[in-house]
């Protein structure tokens, strides 16, 4: 599954609160993020994304979890797109939308690095 691991905790509200969805258009492929949901305990984002590469639109959830003083970030599990480039690419802004507004947070694990900028 695809996933980025963030040594550190953001701040959701503040992820939440700023949001704008993000529009990317390339040669064959549309990616966007949408809308946003957080839970009642403000420790899981949900991010609204579309990637539509050379088919039918890919609808699906980019799930961000606070933990242990960590921040996954991975497609929910609610949601299963096939995971193509355009999917770990959305799933990769996500993160870098968090590392921006937290860049003392550094890249911990993930399988995504070639996505990341």
């Amino acid at each position: 599954m695809p996933h980025i691991v963030l040594d550190g905790a953001v701040n959701l509200e503040k992820f939440f609160g700023a949001f704008q969805p993000a529009h990317e258009r390339e040669e064959r492929e549309i990616l966007k993020t949408q809308d946003i949901f957080i839970s009642q305990d403000k420790k899981t984002v949900l991010v609204e994304a579309i990637a539509i590469e050379d088919g039918p639109p890919q609808r699906f959830f980019v799930q961000v979890v606070l933990k242990d003083n960590r921040t996954t970030i991975r497609i929910y599990q609610g949601t299963d797109p096939e995971k193509t480039q355009g999917v770990k690419k959305l799933v990769a802004l996500v993160a870098k939308l968090l590392r921006d507004q937290h860049p003392e947070i550094a890249y911990g694990p993930t399988n995504l690095s070639d996505f990341l900028r």
